[in-house]
């Protein structure tokens, strides 16, 4: 008889079994492989949600297309993420057809620099505002309200911020509204601060020097050139080239704070 064991998260640790076994298998699988093919599951150019990580180390591994090791994570979240952009999309449209103008710029694709684009999620013209939807779990979303919303998304923002100006709007601010994944929606919180070119700059900067750190030291024909590359703790365990363990860097990252 088919067995499906369910993680243990507290709602759910005994294994199904028969046909509701087959059909969560199922699910499961359909789930992962279209999460495996979607358009952003397949983007190996860098893009302005990447370019402000903390780790030198995992911008160093995506920008030479190094092979993932850690390829067992879960699309789910990523799943529900994308239904709400869309659904966030249609609403928004909708709303500038109430007003008979266009007040939002809706999922604008983005000239932030040469090779690098991205796509805006929503840009107030009335409030001149960058607005970057985040759909969260409930841990995050309270150190999100703590804590602000680190560099990686803090760089991201204003990096959109340059792009909206390239495209000829005047941002004045950048904000990142994290969305609740599950509760009620005036459970979200909004984070916001005044555009700052000079941010945007800054993290083009430190990419253009990780960039030429890999031209010199060519770490792809140079395995031991890996070390030189800094890791910096930043959510190790769901890095792509995250590899519990390893003593080779050429192979996969052990973390920031590797354990024996």
């Amino acid at each position: 008889m088919a067995l499906f064991s369910q993680p243990d998260a507290g709602w759910a640790a005994t294994p199904l079994s028969g046909l509701a076994a087959t059909i969560a298998t199922s699910v499961v699988q359909t789930v992962r492989d279209a999460g495996a093919n979607a358009p952003r599951s397949q983007q190996r150019v860098i893009g302005p949600s990447e370019i402000g990580m903390p780790c030198t180390r995992r911008m160093a591994y995506k920008l030479l297309d190094h092979p993932e090791t850690n390829t067992s994570g879960d699309p789910w979240a990523s799943i529900i993420g994308t239904a709400v952009h869309a659904w966030m999309e249609e609403t928004y449209a909708a709303e500038n057809a109430r007003l008979g103008r266009e007040r939002y710029v809706i999922e604008r694709r983005l000239h932030i620099r040469g090779n690098i684009y991205g796509s805006a999620d929503l840009y107030d013209r009335d409030l001149r505002v960058n607005n970057d939807w985040k759909v969260v779990g409930a841990d995050r979303l309270k150190n999100y309200r703590k804590d602000g919303p680190g560099p990686q998304y803090r760089i991201q923002a204003h990096l959109y911020g340059l792009g909206q100006e390239n495209a000829g709007e005047t941002p004045e601010h950048v904000a990142i509204t994290f969305l609740p994944r599950g509760g009620r929606i005036d459970g979200l919180h909004v984070w916001t601060e005044p555009y700052d070119r000079a941010v945007a700059l800054g993290a083009l900067e430190r990419l253009d020097n990780v960039l030429t750190a890999l031209d010199a030291l060519n770490p792809a024909g140079n395995p031991q050139a890996w070390a030189m590359f800094p890791a910096t703790e930043a959510y190790c365990t769901f890095c792509a080239y995250f590899q519990p363990g390893s003593t080779d860097l050429s192979v996969g990252c052990p973390g920031a704070h590797p354990t024996k």
